[in-house]
């Protein structure tokens, strides 16, 4: 099974967050930039991805949403061109006690369970957003490793492999995953953990 693997990274500056989105470059480095996104940090629930910095064309769009099963969450919805629904995604707060538990849904391919690889890791980075009310020293020192499943299978995973980086790698095992709607959930993680 053919393995893709892409790239998001965060500038802060101020208020405000930057995100790019790239393909690998066939070495496990950011190569051709695919996507870019701003957060006003604590501002507004609204998330945009564009494809690149000139905001001319909006790929995707992430809102709050407390329809269906994810009334039971703190869910969202993304959506693609012409407001078409991408797919869902939102924290299970009963199964995050240890380790945060996201939930993911996109039109045929299911639901999926992404949970954190090391309890360790997640207390640790639990503790020290308990003291940063912002959290970002709690996302630059601690890594994180996330594995969504279908039935036992991983089908793609969002890791943070170095402290004092704000660099993403989005490890996909299935062709099916909607990219657009993997790359809202990835820059939404991040931007969640950080308030």
């Amino acid at each position: 099974m053919p393995t893709s693997i892409y790239h998001v990274r965060k500038t802060s500056l101020g208020l405000k967050r930057k995100y790019r989105i790239s393909a690998d470059d066939g070495k496990g480095r950011p190569g051709e930039q695919l996507g870019y996104a701003e957060k006003q940090l604590k501002v507004s629930d609204v998330l945009d991805i564009y494809t690149d910095e000139r905001r001319g064309e909006r790929l995707v769009t992430v809102r709050e949403s407390s329809a269906g099963w994810l009334a039971a969450l703190t869910g969202y919805e993304a959506f693609g061109h012409g407001d078409r629904l991408l797919g869902s995604f939102g924290v299970l707060p009963k199964k995050s006690v240890s380790r945060t538990t996201w939930e993911f849904e996109q039109p045929g391919l299911g639901r999926l369970t992404g949970t954190e690889r090391s309890v360790a890791t997640a207390r640790a980075r639990r503790l020290l957003t308990l003291l940063d009310t912002v959290g970002e020293v709690a996302g630059a020192l601690v890594k994180y490793h996330f594995d969504f499943e279908r039935d036992g299978e991983v089908v793609f995973s969002i890791d943070k492999p170095k402290v004092f980086d704000d660099w993403y790698r989005l490890t996909v095992h299935e062709e099916a995953v909607d990219r657009q709607l993997l790359f809202a959930l990835a820059v939404t993680m991040e931007a969640r953990q950080r308030g």
